[in-house]
């Protein structure tokens, strides 16, 4: 079961290098990171072997940190249809181990965390990251990037205002800057599905 009162993981998904950032939120809407890195498997191992060994990870950090939420990125349809597919696995674990915990989840596109965490849906990796180590108040840019990724993905999800819904809070409560990302969020989403870049 949830902790209303639990931290926020975010997931980077993929097969060899599945990032996971967990960040707790205090009074004034400060974040601060408690956790992050990257669950790795080796190319040489069999697949179901390697989809176990996220799956049992990922089990394991729902379990420790007992969270409110976990935002996972968005499958998008890629160029590489190999590359989508291992994304997509990797997504589908993330999805199945909070609904085993019953932890609300939400997915997430990149250009909807590009948005909330630079205030530019185009912005480049070097970018995020920066902007992480900022708002997190970090000594240094997080290391391996997809760690830094999922840290801004956990980071979308609390400043959406969904994850304070989903402990109870009204609407009331969320800042102007909440406001005004989520507005963002929702358009950048809505224009993403008008050019259906984003599998459903």
């Amino acid at each position: 079961m949830f902790d209303p009162e639990g931290p926020i993981i975010g997931i980077d998904p993929g097969v060899s290098r599945c990032g996971y950032g967990v960040v707790k939120r205090h009074s004034g809407g400060r974040f601060e990171a408690i956790a992050y890195e990257v669950i790795t498997t080796s190319p040489s191992d069999p697949m179901p072997q390697r989809l176990l060994s996220i799956a049992t990870e990922l089990d394991a950090l729902v379990k420790e940190f007992k969270p409110s939420g976990m935002a996972v990125e968005r499958v998008l349809f890629q160029n590489n249809a190999r590359t989508a597919m291992s994304v997509g696995q990797a997504n589908g674990l993330a999805l199945v181990a909070a609904a085993r915990h019953l932890v609300p989840v939400v997915e997430y596109s990149p250009n909807e965390v590009k948005l909330a965490v630079c205030g530019d849906g185009a912005a480049d990796k070097a970018a995020v990251q920066a902007m992480v180590t900022r708002l997190l108040q970090l000594t240094e840019i997080p290391r391996p990037a997809d760690a830094a990724d999922a840290l801004a993905i956990a980071l979308t999800h609390g400043w959406s205002g969904r994850v304070r819904a989903q402990a109870g809070e009204t609407s009331s409560e969320a800042s102007a800057l909440d406001k005004a990302v989520q507005r963002a969020m929702e358009r950048d989403a809505a224009l993403n599905r008008e050019k259906g870049s984003v599998i459903a």
